[in-house]
């Protein structure tokens, strides 16, 4: 078992109020987390800060780097709140995401311009209700994610591999479209996420991971595990060379992609992070994110094989080289592993994602992929 961050389960406020730690992130200096929290009874999250063990709590509904929250959050129920950075606000079919006004220009540029991309006879995407500086109202889409599909085990198999199928013919079907000269001022419109990008990613994750450890003698083997990984990967990205960039959501896993039953489009979520990209961020976040799953006991190995197939034959079919595949891949368990290190809930699970991957590459699957996809 090796070193994880000390942050507890749940936490208890002046009023002797137990929250419990739904998500958390390493603060600025060691000993420092912000937390996101809930309370039984109480509808919502709220967020707070850990420092030295002794907690903070933001005043419900209020963040002075979101001023916009404090005007929405009556509104509806607070059910994303990372102090300082960004909530989320339901309200009825309506979610209101509250960003720092320069990030909320910047992902109301990219709601905009990936609604304009992406065909609706493929994918459903949110539409923008309005915009104020800070504040990003858009309307709910119909059905459930693909997560929760694959964590139902009311659902049958036939039908999670159906809609897996879906998602793989439409993704390979819009990123052909993307090409064609109708819809390159769209897509040319999206900022470049070249590999200097995922690896800036990485480092402001993995960087706050190494602050927290530095003087933490029990997780010394981990530190220099962890520069071992942030090094191949770096490796990897930058010395072999990349595929073309196509659009990218930017942030692609199992929750942001919906379906509401056969014969309807799927729907596709949250362009925060939408640019243009190598295909292999998008498909090596997914199938990553996969893997999570099946290690959080949220999908069977039977539906983990299922989905991860789609993936990669949708990797081949828009010709994604397996080098970059898993340089994207290995990128991204790193992040999952720095991040989910602060999730006391997860941080065991994330210990074997903090070391240089020794499995079979993920892409492995993909020159074989094609067999049965005719897009």
């Amino acid at each position: 078992m090796g070193w994880h961050p000390p942050v507890p389960a749940a936490v208890v406020d002046e009023d002797n109020t137990e929250w419990e730690v739904v998500r958390s992130w390493p603060g600025d200096s060691a000993e420092e987390y912000v937390l996101e929290l809930a309370a039984p009874g109480r509808a919502g999250v709220r967020a707070g800060h850990l420092r030295a063990g002794q907690l903070e709590l933001l005043q419900d509904g209020r963040d002075r780097r979101l001023p916009a929250l404090k005007l929405v959050s009556p509104l509806g129920v607070v059910v994303v709140h990372r102090a300082h950075k960004r909530a989320v606000v339901r309200a009825g079919e309506h979610y209101l995401k509250i960003f720092r006004i320069r990030q909320a220009d910047e992902a109301a540029g990219r709601h905009a311009r990936m609604n304009e991309l992406l065909g609706a006879e493929d994918f459903l995407t949110p539409e923008i209700v309005s915009y104020s500086q800070g504040c990003l109202t858009l309307k709910a889409l119909p059905g459930r994610s693909l997560f929760e599909l694959g964590n139902d085990p009311a659902v049958s198999d036939a039908e999670f591999e159906m809609a897996w199928q879906q998602w793989s013919r439409a993704w390979v079907r819009q990123h052909s479209l993307a090409r064609t000269s109708a819809q390159r001022p769209a897509l040319e419109a999206l900022p470049s996420q070249p590999a200097a990008v995922e690896l800036e990613n990485l480092r402001r994750i993995v960087n706050p991971w190494l602050v927290h450890t530095r003087d933490v003698a029990a997780s010394q083997a981990q530190r220099t595990a962890v520069l071992v990984a942030a090094g191949q990967a770096a490796e990897k990205l930058l010395l072999t060379d990349p595929d073309p960039l196509a659009w990218s959501h930017g942030d692609l896993h199992d929750k942001q992609i919906f379906t509401a039953g056969p014969g309807t489009p799927l729907g596709l979520l949250d362009f925060d992070q939408a640019g243009r990209a190598e295909a292999a961020a998008d498909l090596a976040n997914l199938a990553v994110h996969l893997q999570l799953r099946l290690r959080q006991h949220r999908l069977t190995a039977e539906r983990y094989q299922t989905a991860l197939h789609h993936v990669a034959a949708t990797a081949e079919e828009l010709r994604v080289t397996p080098v970059r595949f898993d340089a994207y891949a290995s990128t991204t368990r790193l992040r999952l592993g720095c991040l989910y290190s602060f999730r006391p809930q997860w941080a065991a699970l994330a210990e074997e994602f903090l070391v240089p991957d020794g499995e079979q590459p993920l892409a492995a699957g993909i020159p074989a992929a094609r067999v049965g996809h005719t897009y």
